[in-house]
């Protein structure tokens, strides 16, 4: 329980994150990049044009070719994913727009939404790949590092 509690947590703390990078760094990166590589552009930040948060497909597009190298998916189980990431995205950006609801409530719900998207994981991933597909970091070291262990 403690596990799943942490789970939700993070995720919900990752798209929040992403929000809040993307509208630094979408033309120079993207989601997972530090908000100092968007500054070195000059062009965005503060004084900058203010882009929208990110779309869901927008999120699953920056995420699969991540996915897709980690678990050598096939072009069929790519495109499920796609459709997958972007529905679960979808929902948990509908839900951290909704106001009035209170934090156990919130929980619970987006408890229910990492239960449902995991059951649709393991129609095309294993126990263990539903796992760390749900742990995976995004951060720029973390996908520098996933690739360099891919590339030996």
């Amino acid at each position: 329980m403690r596990t799943a509690v942490m789970v939700v947590i993070l995720i919900v703390l990752g798209v929040y994150e992403a929000s809040a990078q993307y509208g630094y760094g979408r033309g120079y990166g993207g989601y997972g990049r530090s908000r100092m590589g968007s500054s070195m552009m000059g062009q965005t930040g503060p004084s900058g044009p203010t882009e929208e948060p990110p779309t869901a497909a927008e999120i699953a597009d920056e995420r699969l070719p991540e996915y897709v190298a980690e678990f050598k998916l096939d072009p069929f189980e790519t495109e499920v994913l796609r459709t997958y990431l972007e529905e679960h995205f979808n929902k948990v950006m509908a839900l951290q727009k909704e106001k009035g609801k209170d934090a156990e409530t919130m929980r619970k719900d987006f408890e229910r939404m990492q239960n449902d998207f995991k059951s649709n994981l393991k129609s095309i991933l294993t126990e263990e790949e539903v796992e760390k597909l749900i742990t995976m970091d995004f951060s720029q070291s973390a996908v520098r590092k996933r690739k360099k262990e891919r590339d030996n």
